[in-house]
């Protein structure tokens, strides 16, 4: 591993063997396992982020494109009052 460091934690002797378990399954040791999961668990919380953020987004664009089909409506049926109003004094 390049510029790595070290890095001692404690824990509890039942999640020790599950983790030496599951690392002997993916064939990997105990470092690089452990560095697998905190790289999968910080990959898992930024994606679960930048999914509110976008969740946000999208309410948003929602809120403004409502604002602007409200407003075409108006302009449409403006338009369209004009327009039959036209038609009624060419009669």
């Amino acid at each position: 591993m390049n510029n790595s460091e070290k890095f001692t934690v404690e824990l509890p002797s039942t999640l020790i063997k599950e983790a030496d378990h599951l690392a002997k399954i993916e064939n990997l040791n105990r470092s690089e396992f452990l560095t697998k999961v905190i790289r999968t668990y910080l990959q898992e919380k930024c994606f679960g982020e930048k999914l509110c953020k976008m969740k946000e987004g999208y309410e948003e664009m929602a809120n403004i494109n409502a604002a602007l089909a409200e407003l075409g409506m108006c302009l449409d049926l403006f338009s369209l009052e004009d327009y039959e109003n036209n038609i009624s004094e060419s009669d």
